[in-house]
Parts: C-alpha cells; sequence; structure tokens
C-alpha cells in the first residue's frame, strides 16, 4: 500500500514539474514574438517618414527655378537663365587681391649692404690734424654707387656724414701728427641711415721695435724739419669698410 501512494506521488510531482516547464516555454515565446513585432513596427515607423520626404522632393524638383535669377524666355524647366554664366564676381574680391598683394609686399626681404662693404666718399671740406678737432663731424657724399646683387642700394652723390675720431698735430712731445676719421650716417630714400666703419687712420708711420723706438725717431725727424702736418683736401676721395650691416629702408 505504501509502494502504491509513493509512486502516485512521484507520478504527481513529474506531471507537475512537465506542466510548469511547459508553461515557461509558452510565456518565453510569446515574449520572443512580442519583441520582433515591436522591433518590426519601429524599423516601418523610421523608413515611412524618409519615404514621404523623399517623394515630396522629387515632386518639387522640376518646379525648382534658379536661386537669385529668373529664367529666360524659351529656357528649358529647371536651366539657369543665360545671364548666370556672366555671373558677377563677389563683393570684396578686388580688396581681397589688393589684401594679398599688401601681404606679398609685406614678405619682401629687406636689402641689406653686407660687412666688408667698402664706401668710397668724397670729402666736403678740407681736414688736416692741426686744423680738424676730435668729435668734429664732416660732410662728404658718395662718390660712387653702392652695389649689392646687381642693384644700386645707395647712389653716387648721397650725403654722408662723418667724423673726425683723432686729431694730434705735429709737436715736440705730442709726437707725429696723426687724423683718424670714420663715417656716421647716409642719407637713403629721405633717410638718415646709421653708419659703422673702421677708423682709417691718416699720418707718417714712423717704424720701430718699440715705442720708445719710434718716439726718439720721430723726435730727430721733426728736428730735421722732415715731419709735417697731415692734410685732407676738400673733394679728395677715400674708402671706408663696412664694420656693420646696413638695412636700406
Amino acid at each position: 500500500m505504501k509502494k502504491q501512494i509513493v509512486l502516485v506521488a512521484g507520478a504527481v510531482v513529474f506531471a507537475v514539474a512537465v506542466g510548469v516547464l511547459a508553461a515557461v516555454l509558452v510565456f518565453h515565446r510569446l515574449s520572443e514574438s512580442r519583441a520582433a513585432n515591436n522591433s518590426t513596427n519601429a524599423q516601418n515607423g523610421a523608413a515611412t517618414p524618409t519615404a514621404v520626404g523623399a517623394a515630396s522632393a522629387s515632386n518639387d524638383a522640376p518646379n525648382a527655378q534658379p536661386t537669385g535669377a529668373a529664367a529666360a524666355p524659351g529656357a528649358a524647366p529647371g536651366q539657369p537663365a543665360d545671364g548666370a554664366a556672366g555671373a558677377q564676381p563677389a563683393p570684396g574680391g578686388d580688396a581681397a587681391a589688393g589684401a594679398g598683394g599688401d601681404a606679398a609686399a609685406a614678405t619682401v626681404p629687406p636689402l641689406v649692404i653686407p660687412v666688408g662693404t667698402a664706401l668710397t666718399i668724397r670729402l666736403g671740406e678740407q681736414l688736416g690734424s692741426e686744423i680738424s678737432q676730435s668729435g668734429q663731424n664732416f660732410s662728404a657724399t658718395m662718390d660712387q654707387d653702392v652695389v649689392v646683387n646687381g642693384q644700386t642700394l645707395i647712389p653716387a652723390g648721397a650725403n654722408v656724414t662723418g667724423v673726425v675720431a683723432f686729431a694730434r698735430p705735429v709737436g715736440a712731445l705730442a709726437g707725429e701728427a696723426n687724423l683718424q676719421l670714420k663715417l656716421a650716417s647716409v642719407s637713403v630714400n629721405g633717410a638718415d641711415l646709421p653708419l659703422v666703419t673702421a677708423t682709417r687712420s691718416f699720418g707718417p708711420n714712423i717704424k720701430g721695435k718699440s715705442k720708445v723706438g719710434r718716439f726718439f725717431k720721430g723726435v730727430a725727424k721733426r728736428a730735421m724739419h722732415e715731419e709735417s702736418e697731415v692734410l685732407l683736401a676738400a673733394q679728395s676721395s677715400y674708402s671706408f669698410t663696412l664694420r656693420r650691416p646696413v638695412q636700406i629702408q
């Protein structure tokens, strides 16, 4: 009797388990079916406005007219008028071209006279070891064109200002006469450009192994009246070496 009860209970449990499993499978199938239906409806809804918009655009296209121009008589629908081919340039075109030209001009490298260039000048006044004073300015003009890469940067005749760097006359204790000059500026295109040149010395060159020896040789020459003052005549020409580059404005 107990054995039969156990078998019946087992059969009942098995039947309940099978029923539960079947219910789970049915519920799962229903969920998948609903998800598929929702995805299909979403895709159809997204495609519908696009199709409608495309159809509307295709319907409006034959009636479209070219923007900003009236269709010429006899012109085919949707074709621009003949005058459209000669459309006017956009406003500001000339200004843009001018701005581009200014930018191109601004990129042109400056003109430069390099170090070591010889500047040949012609004195505008007389200078000398006795008549000139240290620190005195003197006037001159360019005697020759200054040419760099085939281009004349400073023309002959340009006004030049120089400086007497040192002036010493003949004297019993002062030593031999000496005059030293250098250039200070040149006028180009209405602007005074500063110049830095090597100082050029004028005067007798007394040779000796030491300063004492040169001094006594100078004294002997002065005693014999063989030494004279340095004198540079007006309109005489001399060259000076440029020590710093000059940028032409």
